[in-house]
């Protein structure tokens, strides 16, 4: 497998925010929305592992859709006009394009992929 850093930080970055508003949320209203925010994260956590450990390209490219879809669905919810909704929003669509556009970043910083 290769390594590639500017992925595994954005994934790693992914985790950490997921797994913080899975807790504020939590904090501020209770295990009422917790159930669709844990599928939320199976979600992504099998599309983690698909895209690390495919050969393909398959499942980097549905990581980013589903960032990019996230990023275009929360457009249109009540809380995008707070400013943690626009920044969710505006997470969402740099991930999925970091994710999807990682080797060519790794380049132009001048990371070489071992592999």
């Amino acid at each position: 497998m290769k390594e590639r850093p500017v992925l595994i930080s954005a994934i790693n970055l992914t985790i950490i925010v997921e797994l913080t508003l899975m807790i504020l949320v939590y904090n501020k209203v209770g295990a009422e929305r917790l159930p669709s925010q844990v599928g939320r994260l199976i979600v992504q956590l099998i599309l983690i592992f698909w895209a690390l450990s495919s050969k393909t390209n398959t499942g980097l490219f549905l990581l980013a859709g589903y960032h990019i879809v996230s990023g275009l669905l929360g457009m249109n919810s009540k809380g995008s006009t707070e400013l943690l909704g626009q920044i969710l929003i505006g997470f969402h669509f740099i991930i999925g394009i970091v994710i999807y556009f990682h080797d060519w970043i790794e380049n132009k910083i001048g990371i070489k992929n071992v592999g």
